[in-house]
């Protein structure tokens, strides 16, 4: 059972979110809708289709859409789109599900350094 608490600790260091100081994935609130979800929420709200925001990423990024799961972002609605480059390099882009614009979201900003004593 000693061994557990130092496994926690590899994992969350091997994090990559977490292991370069990045406290952007820890800052934000992400919560994703299941598709009953998704479609109640475009009718309910007259939501952009997703089909829409894979063609619009697929077009800006020039790389292969291939998945759109509609997420709530803090207070905001977005699609975030899967999307496979020509290189072989797979990310994610997120379009607004309102207006159907990219969205970038702000890194939180990393920790200034301790002043050297």
């Amino acid at each position: 059972m000693r061994r557990l608490p130092a496994l926690l600790f590899a994992l969350v260091a091997a994090s990559p979110a977490l292991a370069d100081g990045d406290t952007h994935a820890a800052a934000q609130k992400k919560s994703c809708l299941s598709a009953a979800e998704t479609r109640e929420e475009i009718k309910a709200r007259k939501l952009r289709e997703p089909f829409a925001a894979l063609k619009s990423a697929s077009q800006h990024f020039k790389a292969e859409a291939l998945s759109a799961k509609l997420c709530r972002i803090d207070d905001e609605l977005v699609y975030e789109i899967a999307l496979l480059h020509k290189d072989g390099k797979y990310f994610h882009a997120h379009v607004s599900a309102v207006t159907g614009k990219l969205v970038e979201f702000k890194r939180a900003a990393a920790p200034a350094p301790p002043p050297k004593t």
